[in-house]
C-alpha cells in the first residue's frame, strides 16, 4: 500500500470521526464521559521523511464538567478514574514501518487526592531481515501521583521495555574478511524513570500552566551465544544512562484557545542535543478541537553532509468529546 493512499485512509477516518462528534455534540459544553481523537504527524531529517498516524479514545468513568476553566483542562481540573487505548503506525524512508497499540488505566482514588496507573504497549514490526529472527518490542509502565492542592500535581513514573532478536546461521563480527558465523540471541532491556510537576494557575481572566519533568532511561543488551565467540570479538553494550530535561508553559487567553512552547535537552548519552517545540489547540466548538504542533531538534556536531543534525516535524489531530 502507498504512503500516500495509507494518508488518505487516516485522512478520511479522522474526518469521519469529527462528523460523527460534531453530530452528538450538543450545543454547550455540559459533561462528558467519552475523549476520542486522531491526527497525523511529518518528521523530516536532512533527505528523509517519515510520517504517522495515531487514534486513540479515553473512557472516563465519571462524567467530566467542563463547564468551568479552559475545554483543554477539563480532565485535569476534574480528576477521575479512566482508561483508554490507543493506535498508531509510522512510514518512513529510513527505518521500517511498525504498528503499536497501547493500552493505559488510570485509578483515582478517594478524595482525589492521590492516582495511580499503569500501561501497556506493544508493537509489531512486520518487517524481516535476513537470518534474523527478531521478536516484537513491547514495553510496561506504572505510576502513582498526587496532587497538590487542586492546580498542582506531582508525578513518579516507573518503565520497562525489551525486545530481542537472533540470528538464523549465525552472526559474523567483521564485514568484508573471512570469519565463521556465531549463532547468537540479544534481548536489550530498558528502564526508565521520570519525576513530573503540572501547574495550573488563574489569574484574574487569565490561565496558564507550568510542566517540568526529569527522566533518565538505562539500557542493558544481554547476549547468548550457542557456541564460544572467537577471541576478541567486539560485543554491543547498553551505553550510559540518558538523562532528559524538559520544560514547557501553556497560555489560555479564553476557554476555547490556548498555546504551548516547550523545550527539552538530554543529559549524557553520546550526543547532546536541544528540542522546541511550539503548539496550538482550538476548540471551535465546545467538544470540537484542533491541534496544531511544530517542532524543531538539533543535534550537536553532526556533519553537514549527514543534515547537520536538524529534524523538523509537524503535526495535526483533531479531539471529539461525547
Amino acid at each position: 500500500m502507498s504512503r500516500h493512499s495509507r494518508s488518505s485512509k487516516v485522512t478520511s477516518l479522522v474526518a469521519a470521526a469529527v462528523a460523527t462528534a460534531c453530530a452528538a455534540t450538543p450545543a454547550a459544553a455540559d459533561e462528558f464521559s467519552w475523549q476520542l481523537s486522531g491526527g497525523t504527524s511529518q518528521v523530516e531529517v536532512g533527505d528523509f521523511d517519515s510520517d504517522s498516524w495515531s487514534v486513540d479514545a479515553t473512557y472516563f468513568i465519571e462524567p467530566i464538567d467542563d463547564s468551568a476553566g479552559p475545554y483543554a483542562l477539563a480532565s485535569f481540573l476534574n480528576p477521575t478514574t479512566r482508561i483508554s487505548a490507543e493506535a498508531s503506525e509510522r512510514n518512513s524512508d529510513f527505518a521500517r514501518d511498525p504498528s503499536a497499540y497501547t493500552l493505559r488505566g488510570t485509578y483515582v482514588l478517594p478524595a482525589a487526592r492521590w492516582y495511580v496507573g499503569a500501561s501497556y504497549a506493544k508493537t509489531n514490526d512486520d518487517d524481516t531481515l535476513p537470518f534474523v529472527n527478531q521478536s516484537d518490542p513491547k514495553g510496561y509502565g506504572v505510576l502513582a501521583g498526587r496532587y497538590l492542592g487542586p492546580n498542582t500535581t506531582l508525578e513518579l513514573g516507573l518503565g520497562r521495555s525489551e525486545r530481542g532478536y537472533e540470528t538464523v546461521g549465525g552472526f559474523c563480527p567483521a564485514i568484508g574478511v573471512p570469519c565463521t558465523p556465531v549463532p547468537l540471541s540479544v534481548e536489550t532491556t530498558t528502564d526508565s524513570v521520570g519525576l513530573e510537576v503540572f501547574h495550573v494557575r488563574r489569574f484574574r481572566s487569565l490561565t496558564y500552566s507550568l510542566q517540568g519533568r526529569v527522566s533518565e532511561s538505562d539500557a542493558d543488551v544481554d547476549i547468548t551465544f550457542s557456541t564460544p565467540p572467537p577471541p576478541g570479538m567486539l560485543l554491543p553494550s547498553g551505553g550510559e544512562a540518558l538523562r532528559v530535561y524538559s520544560v514547557a508553559g501553556e497560555l489560555y487567553p479564553t476557554d476555547r484557545f490556548s498555546v504551548r512552547i516547550g523545550y527539552s535537552r538530554p543529559d549524557g548519552g553520546n550526543f547532546s542535543s536541544d528540542s522546541y517545540d511550539l503548539g496550538a489547540t482550538w476548540f471551535f466548538k465546545p467538544r470540537i478541537a484542533v491541534q496544531f504542533a511544530l517542532g524543531h531538534s538539533k543535534v550537536d556536531d553532526v556533519p553537514a553532509e549527514l543534515g547537520g543534525g536538524k529534524s523538523e516535524s509537524a503535526a495535526v489531530r483533531f479531539i471529539g468529546r461525547l
